[in-house]
């Protein structure tokens, strides 16, 4: 069973191990973490509030294959209402519907955000999991940006 909860320091020792594997990182411009203690500090920095003036909000979240941690969901809400959802999986958790479970939990958390007026998500083209994961959430392309592709989620998206 999928689940996720808000990231919290205890969650470190299982997602460094969940994001130690260099084909999670094929599309992102970041690196695997190094220790467990770099994970735990980025966990707290994303807990703390954005940066001053940026009008962010920053919301967290780990993903649970029952009791193992696989990865994480995250949104960064602008001033404006728009939620970038982000995620980020370990690939054993690939093609198991794990990521369509976090990320329509996460779904959820974000609708009842009443600062949350759109979800939107990028990724690149060469991305197929990512563009296929998105698709069966519901959203729908809005435009390019070279290897870039840009969505939204339609308000009656389930």
């Amino acid at each position: 069973m999928v689940r996720i909860e808000p990231q919290s320091p205890g969650h470190a020792p299982g997602l460094f191990t969940a994001l130690s594997d260099e084909r999670s990182y094929a599309f992102l411009d970041e690196r695997p973490p190094s220790t467990v203690e770099a994970v735990r500090d980025r966990i707290a920095r994303l807990a703390e509030v954005a940066p001053s003036g940026s009008g962010e909000t920053w919301r967290n979240w780990t993903v649970f294959d029952g009791k193992v941690i696989v990865g994480y969901t995250q949104a960064t809400i602008d001033g404006g209402g728009d939620a970038d959802l982000a995620y980020v999986l370990h690939p054993e958790a690939w093609g198991h519907s794990v990521g369509y479970e976090a990320c329509r939990l996460t779904l959820i958390e974000l609708r009842s955000d009443p600062a949350v007026r759109r979800v939107v998500a990028d990724t690149e083209r060469g991305n197929r999991r990512s563009r296929a994961l998105l698709d069966r959430l519901g959203f729908e392309p809005v435009r390019e940006d070279g290897p870039d592709l840009f969505y939204r989620l339609p308000a009656n998206a389930s």
